[in-house]
């Protein structure tokens, strides 16, 4: 969603500028804490995705900071470069004391770099594809921390458009994981195949109503090649507001709220977009 929005948000909101794009740069800084109230661990960028941790969890409070650039090269191609990290707080009970513990990693997750392409206008609507490979992700497995490159890619088609005083915009896209190999695991996270849709209503020259949806599968985890997981079906709802401060600044905030048991309970956003 931040991938389809990002590129014009940084402009004064209204209709005659929504669609509008700049060569140079802009950056998004995204700050965003999440709660599972499940056994899962998750990662939010490029897209939400359940985490291959075997350790069964009581429950996982993270807290993410990711910070992306994207340089318009042209008014059809922009390059993006995006690197984050996160801090996590996993809670368990413990086997032997039966008392209620917890586990706490701070520390850097992952650089991805990618393009994103704008195609000409068919009847209305502005094709967009976007695509992206992860250079390198550091993730954890029991007690082993490892690095891993280009493990991880994201691939996004979608169709924006806009009525005054509504710009929408309907997307699809696909989550493709290759195997982590551990000390003593060999991990299949499974891949994500995912279809949804952002609706911002314009409710001033400076402020919008921000609404989506979006219904993602991802398939098995398998470690050491056996399955240990079913199917995950993960819809979510968003809701937020986007505040335009000046002609280059603008701040949104946002609320995503899981709809099945192996989506996240909520996730809340703050993100500050720069156009330099």
């Amino acid at each position: 969603m931040v991938l389809i929005t990002c590129v014009f948000a940084s402009d004064e909101l209204n209709i005659d500028n929504l669609f509008k794009k700049q060569i140079g740069l802009r950056s998004i800084t995204s700050f965003s804490l999440l709660s599972t109230g499940n056994a899962n661990s998750y990662s939010l960028y490029p897209n939400l995705s359940i985490g291959g941790d075997p350790t069964i969890w009581n429950d996982t409070k993270q807290g993410f900071l990711n910070q992306t650039f994207i340089y318009t090269i042209i008014p059809q191609f922009d390059i993006l470069v995006s690197g984050g990290g996160s801090y996590a707080r996993a809670e368990y009970t413990n086997f032997f004391t039966n008392e209620y513990s917890s586990k706490n990693r701070i520390g850097f997750d992952s650089l991805w770099l990618g393009f994103i392409y704008t195609a000409d206008s068919i009847a209305d609507l502005i094709p967009q594809l976007s695509f992206q490979t992860a250079i390198v992700q550091r993730e954890k497995a029991i007690n082993q921390t490892k690095n891993f490159y280009l493990k991880s890619q994201s691939l996004q088609v979608s169709l924006r458009g806009y009525s005054d005083p509504v710009v929408y915009s309907i997307y699809t896209g696909f989550a493709y994981n290759q195997v982590r190999q551990f000390k003593i695991f060999k991990i299949e996270y499974g891949n994500s195949i995912y279809v949804g849709g952002d609706l911002s209503i314009i409710l001033s020259p400076k402020i919008t109503l921000d609404l989506g949806a979006e219904q993602r599968f991802q398939t098995e985890q398998k470690i050491n090649g056996y399955q240990n997981s079913e199917l995950r079906s993960i819809p979510t709802l968003s809701l937020g507001s986007t505040y335009s401060i000046n002609a280059d600044t603008a701040i949104s905030v946002s609320a995503n709220f899981g709809g099945s048991s192996a989506a996240p309970d909520s996730v809340f956003g703050l993100s500050l977009w720069r156009k330099f």
